[in-house]
């Protein structure tokens, strides 16, 4: 029985010295603005990185801090701005990551329960196509914040 608990101690050891990454996906820099009285949506943004070597593909996002929360993106079509529901998701390359910002890809809570103030955070689950579900926290920042304006390594997040 020590033996392979042994076993298991040194190869655990050894991922840490040689500084590996476990297979799976993490998420980092979750946040969102504050929201006016009786605003009918808010938007989140984060950044998701595949450590494994399959591709993925981020599916779907529930909170319960919104009616429904909804994966869009922003497209330029003839000089206009559009945005438009990703019903498919988005891909998630292996060994890569993807970034959903203001003016970009970004997740749309869609009915906000109670206004959002800044300094309060929102939580949320997110799935995928082969990777187990995360539950991420947003930090809500104040109206005006901007992706340069928060802290990128927020504490309490939980991956």
């Amino acid at each position: 029985m020590l033996k392979p608990v042994f076993t298991a101690a040194l190869l655990l050891l050894s991922t840490f010295v040689h500084g590996a990454t476990p297979a799976g996906v993490q998420v980092s820099n979750a946040w969102m603005r504050a929201t006016p009285p009786q605003a009918p949506t808010a938007a989140g943004y984060l950044t998701v990185t595949n450590h494994g070597s399959q591709p993925d593909r981020l599916l779907s996002i529930s909170s319960d801090a919104a009616e429904r929360v909804e994966l869009h993106s922003n497209d330029m079509q003839g000089g206009v701005m559009r945005m438009r529901r990703l019903d498919d998701g988005v891909a998630l390359p292996a060994g890569g990551s993807i970034a959903l910002a203001p003016s970009g890809t970004h997740l749309m809570f869609i009915a906000p329960r109670r206004p959002l103030l800044a300094g309060q955070v929102v939580t949320a689950t997110l799935r995928f196509a082969h990777a187990a579900p995360q539950v991420v926290q947003f930090k809500v920042m104040p109206l005006g914040a901007t992706p340069s304006s928060h802290d990128h390594d927020m504490p309490g997040m939980k991956m």
